[in-house]
């Protein structure tokens, strides 16, 4: 019999939870030096935030000052709420937050397997609130960076049930504050660049239900500069404006200089006196016709003195969407030849001047609209292949 006042010892519970935990392999961690010995996500396995808070700024900040580009990235799963209600109400096997866990799961997988192929000699990939991946690494310049986040983008297009938008910024050297004996600053500057990327990636996403446009986008944003004067930028944090039929993202921050309101892109400046012509679209869907220039190797365009481009008070920049516009043909082209070029969207300078004019000579010297037709046509196939070459 037992003594009484003694409690029996009580029979361990199972964790409900232990089942439902996968287990990942530590060699599979999604990190590259950065964050070695971080805790893994036990839902992605990814790095947790918390670990990647207390390791990343020690790196970014020895990186930088080492004069390493760093680049970071932060990724949103566009409508997951959507699709959670979706299953719930039409899954019956499956309740709406399970799959919100499962493309959870799967958007992790994805992640690092994309990781492990790229050539980084230092990053890492970690969670970043509820539906958010955040990418860290060194790296040459912001034009592989932003193909690197491409390609992890149309992957993740391809296995998840949603699209997942990104925003990316690329530091250098420059954005290192001044000041860096305070206590903590390496803290106050990792979560200054977190800060500018999650508004970029907020903006843009804002603009795009706006426009009713689809998710999956890349949006491209500028770290805070330490002081009041912007130097002349690094051009290897910068990306080459679009060119052919490319979209690019930007978060576009605005200058004034000196009676002159302009807005900064995150790209290299065009080369020459011209300037390129760029078709701007505005968070509000209005389009227009602007021509970038460069400011101290940087593009900037002017800013229309028309109320719906003014900046929202407390905003870091403004969300556009940049296209280039193909430049007229010249004018000895022959309208129908010209026609021709811009239905397929085609650009007639690919072509020597040489090929120009043999070509040229050729069509307008036809004996019939046959065979002008036929060589208008000959000449379309020519500057195709010399486009694809």
């Amino acid at each position: 019999m037992d003594s009484p006042g003694k409690p029996l010892p009580k029979a361990a519970l199972p964790d409900p939870l232990t089942a439902s935990v996968p287990l990942f392999d530590p060699a599979q961690m999604p990190l590259r030096t950065w964050c070695a010995g971080s805790r893994e996500d036990p839902l992605t396995g990814l790095i947790t935030f918390p670990d990647f808070h207390s390791h990343i700024p020690r790196a970014l900040a020895a990186a930088l000052a080492e004069g390493e580009l760093v680049g970071l990235a932060i990724g949103d799963v566009d409508g997951l709420k959507e699709h959670v209600e979706q299953a719930n109400a039409t899954d019956p096997t499956c309740y709406g937050h399970l799959a919100g866990n499962q493309v959870m799961a799967r958007l992790g997988a994805a992640t690092r397997s994309w990781f492990h192929t790229q050539p980084w000699q230092y990053g890492c990939a970690a969670t970043f609130g509820g539906d958010e991946v955040i990418i860290a690494a060194t790296l040459d310049n912001a034009s592989a960076f932003h193909r690197a986040v491409a390609e992890l983008r149309d992957r993740l297009a391809d296995e998840l049930p949603v699209r997942v938008s990104f925003a990316l910024t690329v530091a250098s050297t420059e954005h290192l504050p001044a000041n860096r004996e305070q206590s903590g600053w390496k803290h106050v500057f990792t979560d200054a660049l977190l800060a500018a990327t999650d508004k970029c990636l907020f903006a843009t996403k804002s603009a795009r239900r706006a426009r009713g446009g689809e998710g999956g986008v890349i949006a491209v944003t500028q770290p805070p500069l330490p002081g009041p004067t912007a130097p002349a930028r690094d051009p290897r944090t910068l990306l080459p404006l679009p060119a052919g039929t490319e979209q690019l993202h930007v978060l576009a921050r605005p200058l004034d200089t000196g009676g002159h309101r302009m807005l900064l892109l995150p790209c290299t400046g065009p080369a020459g006196l011209r300037g390129k012509r760029l078709r701007v679209t505005h968070p509000d869907g209005r389009a227009r016709t602007a021509v970038a220039v460069s400011m101290r190797g940087q593009a900037a365009i002017s800013i229309p003195d028309e109320p719906p481009t003014a900046l929202p008070a407390g905003a870091p920049g403004i969300a556009l969407t940049l296209q280039p516009i193909r430049e007229r043909a010249d004018r000895g082209v022959p309208d129908d030849l010209a026609a021709a070029l811009d239905r397929a969207d085609l650009d007639w300078a690919v072509l020597p001047g040489h090929e120009q004019a043999q070509m040229l000579h050729l069509i307008t010297e036809s004996a019939t609209t046959d065979i002008r037709t036929a060589r208008i046509t000959a000449t379309i196939d020519a500057v195709a292949t010399r486009t694809r070459s």
